[in-house]
């Protein structure tokens, strides 16, 4: 909560701060070879100052809204053959371990009690989904096929879910206001039905969902097709009913939709119940409609980064600053312990030689250094959660409740602006580094072509010349000179430029001994005048033009004058928000 002041002027004046001013601070600080999301914190900040009204009411909702979309992207980008012991190793160890000894220090050197101790552990402890996602899917378009972005990927939603899950155990036992008396066992057992309804209702309506949305266009009134079958029609069913079960899970002034009846709360944990759904529609439906689902996805989550990074950055309030430095020590052996966690995992999957895990001992210190960084951002589910005890009136029988309530809701807001800003710095500048260091390691389930959710351009897509016109059957040569052309349209520069900036990139990903860029023909004659394709999964507008890092590092080794000029004409195609 901020002291925000709420001003009366028209929201669409509001709506459009939120987009345009957010879209210009990403721009900057990109330019400034910052990270993205960390300018639109910040533009967020500033419109704080004078909130709009009715954007200030909406803003719980607004965010909600834009936290739904990182569940279902990492819904739809998870596979069932991912989940593995190593993973779940991953997943939930080091987050234990930072768990344990925020709450150690609370109980020892603050003076709470051991609930007051663990409900600031789980509410500082969980990684940053709604940052790390964003920024995970970037490094995987950018190190195609590379094991550790694609790690993280799947990592955060599965700690955020473990976290959301404790903190419905231990909501019972911090006795909240006008909350009944529950038996801990009865608790302890509505949590596991909790966790296995929601399993099984995500699973349900994930697989139903697939299997229907696949077959649409077979049903028929007297001969008639009903469903069009674009791709738009796929993401329009799929978003519904993803927040069908987003609403399943929710709670309206303190009531549950699906409540549990024996104990208090819902029958569903909504955040794991959207994330299970979109996995299982990605394990049923066709690959044709999942691409479209997912290439539309990315379109749509440009704007709801904005919204998301803003909201977060109205959150923050100069009060509370000078507060940090009772929450320093609290970061310092929080982060200690996770960077142990993640160590003793990465060391316990190499040791144990855990089934089809990506790490290697050469690799060891880069594994463990980006794994840690990747975990280091926070921000939603401390926004989430922060704000509960003093909502809620946890620890009624305590004397020192208002002290402890006004402690957790301060610290979740200087995590969230502190492990935001200065863990994607972090990641933003060393997670680079380490992927660009390890770039030659084997891909994520190399044994599996399919598996590493980051598919090549589909050459099966229809294509069109550059005046928008269908054009017949196309080679993937023809599609990768279209693709080129399209590109020298689009920014206004010689194909030449495009080609020298690609071939680079492509000598980058690759051995030395395998390939050198000098090496590569590429005829680009032909190119001018034929075709284009839709870029589809390969090269789509997914977070704001992740394109630009790859064209970007190719111009870092590149000595041709022109190509060097196309990228100090465009600095902002440097980077995707994060």
């Amino acid at each position: 909560m901020t002291d925000n002041t709420a001003f009366d002027y028209p929201v669409f004046v509001g709506i459009a701060y939120l987009f345009l001013i957010g879209y210009l601070f990403r721009t900057l600080f990109v330019t400034l070879k910052l990270p993205a999301a960390v300018g639109v914190i910040f533009s967020g900040f500033a419109f704080s100052q004078f909130f709009q009204s009715d954007l200030l009411l909406a803003r719980d909702i607004l965010q909600e809204l834009a936290f739904f979309l990182v569940l279902l992207t990492a819904g739809l980008e998870i596979r069932l053959r991912d989940l593995k012991p190593y993973f779940f190793l991953m997943a939930l160890f080091p987050a234990t371990c930072e768990l344990l000894v925020i709450a150690v220090y609370g109980h020892l050197l603050l003076d709470f009690t051991k609930i007051e101790s663990l409900v600031l552990g789980v509410v500082l402890v969980s990684i940053g989904d709604g940052l790390v996602i964003p920024k995970m899917k970037e490094f995987g378009s950018v190190f195609e096929g590379h094991p550790l972005p694609r790690l993280m990927f799947c990592w955060a939603p599965l700690e955020a879910s473990y976290c959301l899950t404790l903190f419905g155990v231990i909501v019972g036992l911090a006795e909240p206001a006008n909350a009944p008396t529950v038996d801990i066992g009865v608790l302890i057992f509505a949590n596991i039905l909790r966790l296995i309804a929601t399993m099984a209702a995500g699973a349900l309506l994930g697989c139903a969902t697939g299997w229907l949305v696949s077959r649409r266009t077979k049903l028929t009134i007297r001969g008639k097709q009903i469903f069009t079958g674009a791709s738009v029609e796929s993401f329009l069913l799929v978003v519904a009913v993803a927040l069908i079960a987003f609403g399943l899970g929710s709670e309206e002034k303190g009531k549950a939709m699906v409540p549990m009846g024996f104990s208090f709360g819902s029958l569903f944990q909504k955040e794991l119940l959207v994330i299970v759904m979109g996995t299982c529609f990605a394990a049923v439906a066709d690959e044709k409609i999942l691409h479209e689902v997912e290439s539309i996805m990315g379109g749509v989550w440009v704007f709801g980064q904005l919204i998301l990074f803003s909201m977060l950055g109205s959150r923050t309030s100069l009060s509370i600053f000078p507060k940090l430095v009772n929450f320093l020590p609290i970061m310092a052996v929080g982060l200690t312990a996770r960077f142990l966690g993640v160590a003793m995992s990465v060391g316990m999957s190499l040791h144990l030689d855990l089934s089809r895990h990506p790490f290697q001992r050469s690799t060891f210190v880069h594994d463990v250094l980006f794994c840690f960084l990747s975990t280091i951002p926070r921000a939603t589910i401390q926004g989430a959660l922060g704000s509960v005890p003093v909502e809620q009136g946890f620890f009624q029988h305590s004397s020192n409740r208002l002290h402890v309530e006004a402690f957790i809701s301060t610290g979740a807001r200087l995590y969230i602006f502190c492990a935001s800003i200065g863990g994607m710095f972090l990641l933003d500048y060393f997670g680079t580094m380490i992927c660009s260091a390890t770039v030659d390691r084997p891909p994520w389930n190399s044994n599996d072509k399919d598996a590493d959710g980051f598919q090549p351009l589909d050459t099966t897509l229809e294509a069109f010349d550059l005046d928008g016109k269908a054009e017949p059957e196309v080679t993937w040569d023809s599609n990768v000179l279209s693709a080129m052309a399209l590109l020298a349209k689009e920014y206004n520069v010689d194909v030449e430029t495009v080609a020298s900036a690609m071939t680079r990139a492509l000598a980058l990903e690759r051995k030395a001994s395998d390939i050198e860029a000098d090496d590569l023909p590429l005829d680009v004659g032909s190119a001018r005048a034929r075709h284009s394709v839709n870029l589809g999964r390969g090269m789509r507008l997914n977070q704001f033009e992740c394109l630009g890092s790859v064209m970007n590092s190719a111009a870092k080794n590149t000595g041709k004058g022109e190509a060097h000029g196309f990228y100090h004409n465009y600095p902002w195609s440097d980077e995707e928000i994060t």
